[in-house]
């Protein structure tokens, strides 16, 4: 997939999505039992006890699906299985159920943080929510997806360490890509200096950056599932693992502006919790997740889409779905961006959001981190 194709979905949805079109009363009958997660808490003003569904409840009085769907187009910025919840919740109709007829459009890398900025896709699934706001956008990360380097080290042969790839060539995707960051903050932690040790061939998108190492044309590149498992069918070699390195960073999150979340605050709620009830089913279904990962990443290896899954299945959401502070705290060390040096990480974030589905049981009641 080139990076500068937008891809939209508009097709419509498979799974419960079929069911959002069904008068209430047929719901419970029309969808799969068990599948179904919590829908709005109660407005203000509820009696005490009115809160969010137990999973598998219909629609009702008060469900935002029992309303016309408010419209929202959203971008995702990469075919990895690390975004994958974002796939889950259109096609199975989680946004739907939430009241949100959404648009899905892939925009590779930082095309993603300019249609947020622009608002054409107000909300960016894997936006780049740091060198965006450095840069002067109004971008806040408003959920966490992945905050924590997920990625392997792949090199060609003849590289048996990180250290070997001193005087080298590494791909990465554009400047101030997740990527990109990730690149520049694993080859520093095995002591390489980008531009000094190491030189980055910049490319417009992951595709393009594992192609130009199986060509030839770069040393190394970081990967994520399934890639790994077509890396080594390349006959690449695996250098390290930075998962197990635990290296934070905003590495996927959900980003908007903070002029937009001020505006559309009810529209930020119903894709959140879509967001969080994807997480749950992903975790609860692997079928599902396995089909989707493998539709969106373009794998039709079963082994790969399995390998990839596994992955990121306890990685999703984690810790709480909110984003942590020192996931961008160490992205700001390591930028030569101005302001980085004395930006606070706190401005970076919106977790109030997600402090709402916590407070009002929503996150508990879906089974997201079970």
């Amino acid at each position: 997939m080139r990076a500068e194709r937008a891809v939209r979905y508009r097709s419509r949805p498979t799974g419960r999505l079929c069911c959002a079109a069904l008068l209430p009363l047929l719901l419970a009958a029309a969808c799969r039992p068990g599948t179904a997660g919590p829908v709005a808490p109660a407005g203000p003003g509820a009696p005490d006890g009115a809160s969010a569904g137990a999973a598998g409840a219909g629609a009702r009085a008060g469900d935002p699906s029992a309303a016309a769907p408010l419209a929202l187009r959203v971008a995702y910025a990469s075919p990895g299985a690390a975004l994958a919840p974002v796939w889950v919740a259109y096609e199975q109709g989680l946004f739907r159920e939430q009241g949100l007829d959404v648009d899905l459009v892939f925009l590779s890398g930082t095309r993603t943080d300019q249609g947020v900025v622009s608002g054409d896709t107000p909300i960016g699934f894997g936006t780049n929510v740091v060198t965006s706001r450095l840069g002067g956008a109004d971008v806040v990360a408003i959920a966490g997806v992945v905050s924590r380097i997920t990625s392997m080290l792949f090199a060609r042969p003849g590289n048996t360490t990180p250290q070997d790839l001193r005087g080298k060539v590494v791909s990465s995707t554009l400047p101030g890509a997740t990527i990109s960051v990730a690149t520049v903050l694993v080859l520093r932690h095995f002591g390489l200096e980008p531009g000094r040790d190491v030189t980055i061939q910049t490319t417009g998108g992951a595709p393009e950056k594992f192609a130009l190492v199986v060509q030839g044309l770069a040393d190394a590149t970081l990967l994520s599932p399934p890639e790994d498992l077509k890396a080594q069918e390349q006959g690449l070699v695996l250098l390290a693992d930075i998962t197990e390195l635990n290296i934070p960073l905003v590495y996927t999150a959900v980003g908007t502006t903070s002029g937009w979340a001020r505006a559309h605050g009810e529209e930020v709620r119903r894709f959140l919790r879509g967001y969080v009830n994807a997480v749950a089913l992903a975790r609860r279904d692997p079928d599902v997740a396995r089909t989707l990962i493998g539709k969106y990443t373009q794998t039709d290896d079963p082994v790969q889409v399995d390998a990839a899954y596994r992955y990121y299945r306890d990685v999703w959401g984690r810790p709480d779905f909110r984003v942590p502070p020192e996931a961008v705290a160490s992205v700001l060390r390591e930028l030569d961006t101005p302001g980085a040096d004395t930006a606070r990480p706190a401005d970076f974030i919106d977790n109030r959001f997600i402090d709402e589905l916590h407070d009002n049981g929503f996150i508990r009641q879906s089974g997201a981190l079970d």
